[in-house]
């Protein structure tokens, strides 16, 4: 795919797209919310917003398609934040901007409008299909209005500072280093280290709570609807763990079917009931796969820091397993909290 020529602002635009904070950070429901509808309202099988940094396109948020980024020079959003309006792509396979992308086959219709932050263009919201299509005036409207929804978000600093710095520890190329690619949640190392820095940042006195969430026999969702349908489930509760806990929550996959949740500021009591409200979003719908409707519940092990030790993030993990333990062993699909040791 032939390059796109370089924007003349593209200094200051980079420096917009740094003081964003967002590139190498996980999906987040609220990004999450706007792509979902944006596929319903268009009946388009995908739909993305994307951060296009110096040499990535980290794709905070993804409905349709697998990834969570790609180069810079062979996406369409390389285009499209060079121009103000929406950019559309009827056939990509004709289209000589895209036409040997190796996204042509796939993403055949493209229409995207530029992000804009700090008065720069840093990322676009962007809709695709496999099939052609044409796209009216009014299409275009509704699309824009739908980016200017997303825009108001890109002011607000959600994330803990924690993970905002985790996410900028590393180069640009080497961000997904710290993503889970299934869930688009903070894999094991990430979670862990998040762990760490809230308990170092945290105020004098000021507790950390830890929630450890296991799917309740997932070996036989994967032994009954394949592992496909076990990867589906994966996915979809990761999405319901973001949208039941607060912005600044920290979600990560601690391994196969267990999440870990880190809850800056929260204090046993409300770990607790931050538990039962993701217990409950695990399990209020089926996960539809395949022409099934797979049932999901989760077993919860939630604990808090007590008084500031060398070995902290180490009892703290102790406690929220113990708890989970407990909770398998009552009957699973429940809440158990561990208390710190005075």
């Amino acid at each position: 795919m032939p390059p796109a020529p370089p924007s003349p602002h593209e200094i200051r635009r980079l420096a917009a797209v740094q003081k964003l904070r967002l590139l190498g950070t996980p999906a987040e429901e609220r990004f999450d919310k706007i792509t979902r509808l944006a596929r319903r309202m268009f009946n388009v099988p995908m739909a993305c917003l994307d951060i296009v940094g110096e040499k990535l396109a980290w794709l905070k948020s993804v409905q349709g398609f697998d990834g969570i980024e790609g180069l810079r020079k062979d996406s369409y959003c390389h285009h499209t934040v060079l121009d103000e309006g929406v950019c559309v792509v009827s056939d990509a396979r004709n289209d000589p901007r895209v036409h040997d992308s190796a996204f042509a086959d796939l993403w055949v219709f493209y229409a995207g409008v530029p992000l804009h932050f700090d008065g720069e263009r840093v990322g676009v919201l962007c809709i695709g299909d496999s099939q052609t299509r044409d796209f009216d005036s009014d299409q275009l409207d509704t699309l824009a209005d739908l980016a200017s929804l997303a825009e108001r978000e890109l002011q607000v600093a959600a994330l803990s500072e924690a993970q905002i710095a985790l996410a900028h520890s590393h180069e640009e190329l080497e961000m997904k280093a710290r993503i889970d690619v299934l869930t688009h949640v903070w894999n094991r190392g990430a979670i862990l280290d998040i762990l760490a820095a809230e308990r170092i940042r945290g105020a004098p006195g000021a507790s950390t709570a830890l929630l450890m969430i296991d799917l309740d026999h997932f070996k036989i969702i994967n032994d009954t609807y394949g592992h496909a349908a076990g990867d589906e489930v994966l996915r979809v509760v990761a999405s319901r763990l973001r949208a039941a806990l607060r912005p600044l929550d920290a979600v990560g996959r601690y391994g196969g079917e267990e999440f870990i949740a880190v809850l800056p500021g929260a204090a046993l009591e409300g770990a607790a009931q931050a538990s039962e409200r993701v217990r409950q979003a695990v399990e209020k719908k089926p996960v539809p796969f395949g022409g099934h409707n797979i049932p999901v519940t989760c077993s919860i092990g939630c604990a808090a820091s007590g008084n500031a030790s060398a070995d902290e993030v180490t009892t703290m993990l102790l406690r929220a397993d113990r708890a989970l333990y407990r909770a398998k062993l009552s009957g699973r699909n429940r809440v158990e909290a561990e208390s710190p040791t005075p």
